[in-house]
């Protein structure tokens, strides 16, 4: 069997689920098809898809890269006034600033202190919006796993963010 036909059977099956997971992370309808055109032409390229052992996971972990790819390619465009001087000026915008900064490394810090597995379970369900369900999947875990995992974490960052 063709990689060419392994991957006919995975988007008759999994299709609607990547077209969802690249719809939480790319709001352009036209930018969910092309991407999920690259997942498939990346995925017609790999060695051996039947040795895949869990297709699915494998699916989305490539989508997750090149979503990943084409946000530093093609970074959302920020919306800018014409005249610089007409726009409100916030006094305490310099603080905010600082502050997201500072907890955003603070959070940083934490997530790599944790084990790997409950960085990647934390990871999955917070940048990732997966389910437990689809944590559990992923990971091989149980969702007893999955919500005690995601519970320490929490616990971990929270208390980061009450620093």
């Amino acid at each position: 069997m063709t990689n060419a036909t392994v991957l006919v059977g995975w988007r008759q099956r999994w299709n609607r689920s990547l077209l969802q997971f690249l719809g939480r992370r790319v709001r352009s309808t036209v930018e969910i098809e092309d991407l999920a055109q690259e997942i498939y032409l990346r995925l017609l390229r790999a060695p051996d898809l039947l040795q895949v052992r869990n297709p699915q996971a494998y699916l989305l972990r490539v989508a997750g890269h090149v979503v990943g790819e084409w946000r530093r390619e093609y970074p959302p465009m920020e919306s800018f006034s014409p005249d610089e001087s007409d726009a409100p000026v916030d006094e305490c915008l310099p603080e905010l600033a600082v502050d997201a900064t500072l907890s955003e490394q603070r959070l940083n810090q934490q997530l790599e202190q944790m084990s790997p597995m409950m960085r990647a379970v934390v990871l999955l369900r917070l940048r990732d919006e997966y389910s437990y369900k689809q944590i559990a999947q992923e990971l091989e875990l149980t969702l007893r796993q999955v919500r005690r995992y995601l519970a320490r974490g929490y616990e971990q960052l929270r208390g980061v963010l009450d620093e």
